[in-house]
């Protein structure tokens, strides 16, 4: 029970350091600064775009130069009503017409992130800074009708997708893997997010096969699988 009660004390005073370190970043003068996109030049903001996802990965670039070390950013959109009830890539049918939202939202991400790249390899940041643009799954290959809206749209689809990185001191200018004409499954270089992970615990010096131990001495790997990306790194 002592045991116990210790390391339960040690997890709480660890976490009070946790939230005093939350709260100064709050607070901190540089961090608002960061936010502050009309401190960036006039130009600099046109080229990002005068969308939400332009004003989101400027902010991004601003709170790495900030002494952020993880930005996670959504690729959210205001879409009009006609066109959909989403705001992001979740591209049911029953949320809204795929192809009247990608006319709104391609431009903009192809703009953006075309902006943000550029600024990464032109401020000398694209060896230590990785962008990741990615979801969490690929979707079908095949356009779906499935509500009575009879708006186009495309499901879920776990079998294929795609990655998009640039800079981290990674190997560029190179596609890695293709599946089936019809984006359908892997051909060849199949890899899943596992590979990912391990590519980038590999690249920021964390050992993919390390192990952690719970409190009843369980060994808890932090990725119980998947081979870094020798492309990528070599």
């Amino acid at each position: 029970y002592l045991s116990r009660h210790v390391d339960q004390t040690r997890e709480v005073a660890g976490l009070e350091t946790l939230y005093a370190r939350a709260v100064d970043m709050l607070v901190s003068p540089r961090l608002r600064e960061a936010f502050d996109l009309s401190q960036e030049p006039a130009d600099t903001r046109a080229r990002y775009g005068a969308t939400h996802l332009g004003k989101s990965l400027l902010t991004c670039r601003r709170l790495v130069e900030a002494g952020v070390r993880f930005v996670q950013c959504q690729a959210t959109y205001r879409l009009r009503p006609e066109t959909g009830r989403t705001s992001n890539w979740d591209d049911h049918s029953v949320n809204s017409h795929i192809f009247n939202a990608y006319r709104e939202k391609v431009p903009s991400l192809d703009q953006a992130m075309a902006a943000l790249i550029d600024d990464l390899f032109t401020r000398g940041l694209d060896r230590n800074v990785l962008f990741l643009f990615c979801g969490e799954f690929g979707r079908t290959p095949r356009i779906a009708y499935q509500d009575a809206s009879g708006r186009p749209g495309r499901d879920h689809w776990p079998s294929a997708m795609s990655v998009l990185a640039s800079g981290g001191g990674f190997r560029m200018g190179q596609v890695i893997g293709a599946t089936n004409p019809r984006g359908e499954h892997p051909i060849d270089r199949a890899m899943d997010s596992n590979c990912l992970l391990a590519t980038l615990y590999h690249r920021f010096g964390i050992n993919p096969q390390h192990e952690f131990h719970d409190h009843l001495g369980r060994p808890l790997k932090i990725l119980p699988e998947g081979e870094v990306i020798g492309e990528l790194v070599g």
